[in-house]
């Protein structure tokens, strides 16, 4: 299991919670960022394979190979500012995962999605005008940007949910 750094979150919720209000990261904040999108991966794919729709579940994936690349970009951020090579973990050795259940995709949770990636956007902007590191910076606003596409995604599949709910 990849070890949390000291102080960080213990759950993905927390990490979520924590990592919303954070305006100049440190090294711990970025390291549960690269957690954060590992975790978001699985979680894209655990929807995806609830979803019978064959358009829903291509974008769901879309969004989670996204989330990896966020997630390995956020490790060469970490080595840009440390000089220290970091490495995404296994989902196996994810602790944001450890004891989680698959979602079910519902509106409410679509919902909770939308404002999370869009939210995302603002986040990696914020963090990438405090970075002292150029290039690290520049990692951040492309995932940023990245982040506002799976938002967008996401209320076209919402839109189409609306009035009916998608059974696995």
């Amino acid at each position: 299991m990849y070890a949390l750094p000291p102080g960080a979150p213990s759950n993905l919720a927390d990490a979520f919670d924590h990592l919303a209000s954070v305006r100049v990261p440190t090294v711990t904040d970025l390291t549960v960022m690269m957690l954060v999108e590992a975790a978001g991966k699985q979680m894209y794919d655990d929807l995806a394979d609830g979803c019978a729709d064959a358009g829903v579940r291509r974008l769901l994936q879309d969004s989670g190979r996204d989330e990896m690349v966020h997630a390995h970009r956020m490790a060469e951020v970490l080595q840009l500012l440390t000089r220290v090579p970091y490495l995404v973990p296994e989902n196996s050795d994810n602790p944001y995962l450890a004891g989680r259940g698959k979602p079910d995709l519902s509106i409410p949770l679509l919902d909770h999605l939308i404002e999370a990636e869009a939210n995302g956007q603002t986040l990696y902007e914020t963090w990438a005008a405090n970075c002292p590191n150029q290039e690290a910076a520049m990692l951040m606003r492309t995932s940023g940007r990245e982040e506002m596409s799976h938002s967008l995604r996401l209320r076209q599949i919402r839109e189409g949910m609306a009035g009916e709910m998608v059974t696995p």
